[in-house]
């Protein structure tokens, strides 16, 4: 799990990767222009002189009229002969995957969306690497795994009431800022709380806000672990995860409870709802009291300011490996 800044040095990096190559395949092709057309080097270097010229002329307060025109005269000759040798006015120009900063990452001193969206590519490989992010959507939830029986656990019949669970969770996703709610799914395992769960986080990361998505175990025990390991920092770690724009919990209530546990647990939620950031945790206790008696009273009372949402029906899992 790398930090935003750490996305954000490996975007650059990308990004001058790209506009490295750009460069490089640009000098190739004037090379074989050059080799194919004679007269396009002496013409390339007009273009260059009279551009000096022009540019000279004005910075000196001079009359550049013909200075330009002799300039737009030596262009024209230039595209001319690129056209007879069947290549376009551009052909020895560098083609940059964005044309707004030029694969250079800044635009009038701001960074570019194109890092952001480097940036968000980077987050989601990192997620998918962790779960099944790259099939999991909304629209892969089929409604119909759901029986169609009344629950009075959700007032009436399960199906109906999943539709609109789903819909609501959906919309939440598009409609996410830092100012939403944070969600508590939870239900019996099988019924489809990791899939949206990963569904909003794929939503949300094409807004271009940063998610994080952990499972419990893996995360508090890797914590656990950095205590004794010199190679990890779970100071780090924990800053990553508490300044998320959105923190995806997957699987709370498998980790390892420890007195350290407990007391990164609290840190997490307590830095995370006095910064105001939302956070989806995914759980199959469905009893505030079991709650309570396995996290504590502080941390069970943090985890009820979330918005419960319950997940009903038969395990999903076991009716498609029945099919």
């Amino acid at each position: 799990m790398r930090t935003k800044n750490e996305l954000y040095q490996e975007a650059m990096r990308t990004v001058a990767a790209r506009r490295q190559m750009a460069r490089a395949r640009a000098e190739d092709a004037r090379a074989e222009a050059e080799a194919a057309i004679p007269a396009l080097r002496h013409a390339e270097e007009e273009v260059r002189v009279r551009g000096i010229r022009c540019a000279l002329a004005g910075a000196a307060g001079k009359d550049r009229t013909e200075a330009a025109a002799a300039l737009a005269d030596a262009k024209q000759k230039l595209t001319a002969l690129l056209a007879q040798g069947g290549r376009p006015a551009d052909a020895l120009e560098p083609r940059f995957v964005c044309p707004k900063c030029q694969d250079t990452g800044s635009v009038n001193g701001r960074t570019c969306e194109c890092v952001h969206k480097v940036m968000q590519q980077l987050r989601r490989e990192e997620i998918e690497a962790l779960s099944s992010l790259s099939i999991a959507s909304f629209d892969t939830m089929e409604l119909r795994y759901y029986p169609n029986r009344a629950d009075e656990k959700v007032g009436g019949a399960i199906r109906p009431y999943m539709a609109d669970m789903l819909a609501d969770l959906r919309s939440y996703a598009e409609e996410f800022d830092h100012h939403s709610e944070s969600l508590m799914l939870f239900g019996n395992a099988g019924l489809g709380k990791t899939h949206a769960a990963l569904a909003i986080a794929g939503i949300v990361l094409q807004k271009d806000f940063d998610v994080i998505y952990v499972s419990s175990p893996d995360f508090f025990g890797k914590l656990e672990n950095a205590r004794f390991d010199s190679s990890e920092d779970a100071e780090t770690l924990l800053r990553t995860a508490s300044a998320a724009d959105l923190l995806i919990l997957d699987d709370l209530g498998t980790e390892f409870v420890t007195p350290y546990f407990i007391t990164t647990f609290y840190s997490l939620l307590n830095n995370r709802l006095g910064a105001g950031l939302p956070t989806i945790v995914t759980t199959n206790i469905a009893d505030g009291s079991l709650l309570e008696k396995r996290y504590t009273e502080k941390i069970s009372s943090r985890l009820s300011s979330f918005v419960p949402c319950l997940f009903a029906g038969e395990d999903i899992r076991g009716l498609k490996a029945a099919e």
